[in-house]
C-alpha cells in the first residue's frame, strides 16, 4: 500500500507566510547556517524560532550604523572608553527595523 502524495500548499496560504528574518542574509557564526537558511540546533535540527543571537549580532554589525556609538557598518560597537563592546540594542533595532 502506498501513501498518497501531499497536496501542494495553496498560494493563498503561501502569501500569508511571514517574511524571513533579515539576519538570514549573513552566515551564522554560531551554528554555521548558510546565508538564506534557518539556524540549526546542536543536533542539526532546523530551528523554527528566531536566528541565533550571534547571527543577529553579525547582521547588525554588517548592515547598520550604531545610533549609540556611531560606528559604521562592518565595525563592532564601542564603549565610552573606546573598547569593543556588545552590540547595542539600538543597532539591532536599526538593522532589523527596515525589514519589519
Amino acid at each position: 500500500m502506498t501513501r498518497p502524495r501531499s497536496a501542494p500548499m495553496p498560494t493563498s496560504l503561501r502569501a500569508n507566510r511571514p517574511a524571513p528574518h533579515p539576519a538570514r542574509t549573513v552566515r551564522c557564526p554560531h551554528c554555521g547556517a548558510a546565508e538564506g537558511t534557518r539556524c540549526t540546533t546542536r543536533s542539526g535540527r532546523i530551528t523554527k524560532t528566531s536566528p541565533c543571537p550571534a547571527r543577529r549580532a553579525a547582521h547588525a554589525i554588517a548592515t547598520a550604523v550604531c545610533p549609540t556609538c556611531q560606528t559604521a557598518p562592518g565595525t563592532p560597537c564601542r564603549g565610552i572608553d573606546g573598547t569593543e563592546t556588545a552590540v547595542h540594542q539600538q543597532r539591532y533595532t536599526e538593522a532589523e527595523g527596515d525589514a519589519a
